[in-house]
């Protein structure tokens, strides 16, 4: 018959309430306090009337594309490709961050004609935007550069031609 340590009983009888009671805990704080970023990726049109300098264009396209809380994307004039489709080839140019209540894109613009500091050197602008998300559109502040003032933008996601096509 074996012999049974009263120590050694009590010992992992409370070793494993103890995991019990930590997994309990942080099972809690989770399902309460943390929540997955809305999904928004996809393509968002928007009138550049408005917009400074060589952004104002007839529609600009902002292709956003999203890994949970991490976004990058595109930002180009809305006739340089048919529904905003990408090329195989191309890298985003915008990258960014899901926060609280918005996301914020910033990076270089070289698929917008007109866009870059010197012709002679090729750099590109740098693009700052901040949006929030009202249920299938954006809307925030875009920038050129640092030093120069925003301007208000609204931005409405494009429906996918392969979706249309599915649904007809």
């Amino acid at each position: 018959m074996p012999h049974f340590n009263v120590k050694m009983l009590t010992f992992y009888g409370i070793s494993i309430a103890f995991v019990a009671v930590l997994f309990k805990v942080v099972t809690a704080y989770g399902e309460t306090n943390l929540k997955a970023p809305p999904a928004i990726a996809g393509s968002y049109r928007f009138d550049a009337k408005d917009l400074p300098e060589c952004l104002k264009s007839d529609s600009l396209v902002l292709t956003i594309d999203q890994s949970g809380v991490y976004l990058s994307g595109n930002l180009r004039s809305g006739s340089s490709q048919s529904d905003g489709e990408k090329t195989a080839e191309e890298k985003p140019s915008l990258v960014g961050k899901w926060e609280t209540q918005g996301l914020s894109l910033s990076g270089a613009v070289p698929n917008l004609a007109g866009c870059s500091d010197s012709i002679a050197i090729g750099q590109n602008s740098s693009v700052k935007l901040r949006a929030i998300v009202d249920e299938e559109s954006l809307k925030g502040k875009v920038s050129l550069t640092d030093r120069a003032a925003a301007s208000d933008f609204t931005a409405r996601r494009e429906v996918a031609a392969k979706r249309q096509k599915q649904e007809h």
